[in-house]
């Protein structure tokens, strides 16, 4: 009998809420209870948890995390999940997305009621991860409603961080932004919690993942060149700094989760 996966996929949101929201996530635990490793992706996530077994519904917001934490999951969690974009991190939770930088535990709904007061009953009441994208697009609707507002430069820097990771270099994408390095450092900074080098690192690490999902014998040489790493080497050196892992030693941990969509 074949070992049950995890199950984990993205979803996109909608165009209007892409400065927001970089994805939506799912992760589904099978029989097995597990060690979940939460590799970093340079962001905070709204996320909800429950077990019908285990008679638990919860909700709150993840840590910054740099480098790679363990997590205990049980069998029947089903987690549904929303990536707060850097451009919006602080407007989200009106609060300096730095306090989240390296905490462990997350935020509870006590600590963040604009975010999750009544979330808890909608999202109980949901019966698909569409559903509950649909869910949380409410809220952030109506929180832009309300005032949350992103900073549109540190946006564009996202987008452009998401199309070429490894092409982008922090004192040109200030340029092009008009704005001195300094001043988009601090900027993305009080957005974020994070600066623009910390951010691209995971996002390149990211991109690295995303592409062992898809293509497991891939020519690690190209792959290093195209996301800007001095030679191989230097990617494995980084990979390992943050997951822990060799990208092949990543790349055979796959074999336990069964993915869906991702979103780059």
């Amino acid at each position: 009998m074949e070992k049950a996966q995890m199950i984990y996929r993205e979803a996109a949101p909608s165009d209007d809420l892409e400065p927001y929201i970089l994805s939506f996530w799912e992760l589904s635990v099978p029989a097995d209870n597990l060690e979940y490793e939460i590799f970093p992706d340079g962001c905070s996530s709204l996320f909800y948890l429950h077990n019908i077994a285990r008679r638990l519904t919860v909700v709150g917001v993840s840590g910054l995390q740099l480098e790679t934490i363990k997590r205990p999951i049980f069998a029947g969690d089903v987690f549904w999940g929303m990536r707060l974009s850097p451009a919006a991190c602080s407007a989200i939770l009106r609060d300096d997305p730095a306090n989240l930088l390296r905490i462990l535990e997350p935020k509870t709904p006590a600590e963040l009621p604009h975010l999750a007061d009544g979330l808890t009953d909608h999202l109980a009441a949901a019966k698909t991860f569409e559903q509950a994208v649909a869910i949380y697009e409410t809220r952030m609707r109506k929180l832009i409603a309300e005032g949350c507002l992103c900073d549109p430069v540190v946006a564009e820097a996202v987008r452009s961080m998401a199309v070429a990771p490894g092409q982008v270099r922090v004192e040109q994408l200030a340029e092009t932004l008009g704005l001195s390095t300094r001043q988009f450092q601090r900027r993305f900074r009080a957005s974020s919690g994070l600066t623009p080098k910390q951010f691209l690192r995971t996002q390149r690490i990211r991109a690295t993942a995303v592409n062992l999902v898809k293509n497991r014998d891939q020519k690690w040489a190209e792959r290093a060149a195209e996301l800007g790493f001095a030679d191989q080497a230097h990617m494995t050196h980084e990979f390992v700094s943050i997951t822990n892992r060799s990208p092949k030693s990543f790349a055979e941990s796959l074999s336990d989760i069964s993915h869906g969509e991702l979103v780059k």
